[in-house]
């Protein structure tokens, strides 16, 4: 039976030239990242700050700031080297490789392993050959901490400026972690962070990977894949990498009522013609701790 490879994708702070303004997030600022598709599932580019709406529980909300589907992206790989993943080491490295390849040459990629604690193989970058190489220095051995590994990525990547991604590559059940599976749910969604998740071999059938990977991916804006042969791989990526390269960064000021301790429920929309386009973005927001 096939090893389960399972893709999860966050987005890091994108690199930027000098002479162009960096978002920085102000702790009040609320991030959604949003992808626009027509009726053929095409990506729609080209949309401006005012051709959208953001509906904060049914309230119209003021767009702060705006990004759009043109702007350079950063990515984190985030790689499970527990020794379950042994076997699966080769199959995970191309994998990777066929993500990076799929980024545009203004996007950075950084690379991180994890088992019981997280460590940086190479920092965030755009150059290919040496993410390329840090894939090479995976090892694998110990217990998953899974769980604790999203919550620390994502409390690390919440407030860096611009379009951000990070992807999880794991094999599965958590063994390790000080924090349960709503515990790194909910802190995905604090974060606001759009995930990918790709599921392979047993992953499929594995009903609780399944459901968790799919509420993260559709609560914060991303989507799910399943990938039945080992061929469906590199489309699956260059799909993803398409959302990535058309999506769009929107940020709002939250209310500053006494509602702010509880979840809001989000629906970002095309104004003038809501039924022509298809928007994926994070289903909502919770203000705890602004």
């Amino acid at each position: 039976m096939m090893k389960k490879l399972i893709f999860l994708l966050l987005l890091l702070p994108s690199a930027q030239g000098q002479d162009e303004p960096t978002f920085k997030s102000e702790s009040r600022l609320v991030e959604v990242y949003a992808t626009v598709f027509d009726h053929g599932n095409r990506a729609v580019q080209g949309l401006t700050k005012e051709q959208f709406e953001i509906r904060d529980d049914g309230a119209a909300r003021t767009i702060r700031h705006f990004e759009t589907s043109e702007k350079a992206l950063s990515c984190a790989l985030l790689l499970d080297t527990t020794a379950s993943m042994t076997a699966a080491l080769p199959a995970l490295r191309n994998s990777a490789r066929l993500f990076i390849d799929a980024l545009r040459p203004g996007d950075a990629v950084g690379i991180y392993s994890f088992n019981e604690s997280v460590e940086e193989l190479s920092e965030v970058t755009s150059d290919r050959v040496a993410a390329r190489r840090a894939l090479m220095r995976l090892r694998a051995g110990g217990r998953t901490a899974l769980f604790d590994a999203i919550t620390h990525v994502a409390l690390q990547i919440e407030k860096r400026p611009g379009k951000k991604v990070i992807v999880v590559l794991t094999d599965g059940g958590d063994n390790a972690s000080i924090l349960n599976r709503q515990s790194a749910a909910l802190r995905a969604r604090k974060a606001g962070v759009p995930i990918f998740a790709v599921a392979e071999g047993d992953a499929l059938a594995d009903a609780t990977a399944s459901n968790m990977l799919r509420d993260l991916s559709d609560s914060t804006g991303g989507h799910m894949y399943k990938a039945k042969q080992s061929k469906d791989m590199e489309a699956i990526f260059a799909d993803i990498a398409r959302d990535l390269e058309n999506g769009y960064l929107l940020a709002f000021e939250p209310p500053s009522d006494g509602k702010l301790l509880k979840w809001h429920e989000l629906e970002i929309v095309v104004k003038d013609a809501p039924k022509l386009f298809k928007v994926r973005a994070r289903t909502g927001y919770s203000t705890d701790g602004l």
